[in-house]
């Protein structure tokens, strides 16, 4: 028995684990969360002054979205005034149709109405009637809970 024992050696060589397949792994995970995640963007525009109200409360759904500022000289403005301007009520109409028109199938069209504190509630109310013309019924309107900094 002690014989046997002493015909034995040991492996020299260092236990290794091949990295690059777990890399390949890494990047198909990478993107495949790339690939099937949607980006959710709603661009706002900071010269807008969101009013305050006691009962406001974030939305619970982001997706759907179609974002139309009102400013409060009555101007109305889809990204902003500068690059997406809405003049009339038929341009609204048609930007909301617009946007409607690149969502996905399913997904509950939205206008997220973002009014300035000074404007007068006749411009929103356009703003909503526009977004009726177009087939848009609900309607999020953008307030704060509590002033900014009082928190």
């Amino acid at each position: 028995m002690a014989s046997k024992l002493t015909h034995l050696t040991a492996v020299e060589e260092d236990p290794s684990v091949d990295n690059s397949s777990m890399i390949d792994m890494v990047f198909q995970l990478l993107l495949f969360f790339m690939v099937s995640s949607r980006l959710l963007l709603n661009t706002i525009d900071p010269a807008i002054e969101i009013p305050v109200a006691s009962n406001a409360k974030p939305p619970e759904e982001h997706a759907g979205r179609i974002v139309i500022h009102v400013y409060s000289d009555g101007g109305f403005g889809g990204k902003n005034r500068s690059e997406e301007p809405l003049d009339t009520l038929t341009q609204i109409s048609s930007y909301v149709e617009e946007k409607k028109a690149v969502m996905e199938k399913g997904v509950t069209p939205k206008i997220l109405l973002r009014g300035d504190k000074e404007s007068l509630v006749k411009y929103s109310k356009q703003v909503v009637q526009a977004a009726g013309d177009a087939g848009v019924n609900t309607i999020i309107f953008s307030a704060y809970p509590t002033a900014k900094g009082k928190r």
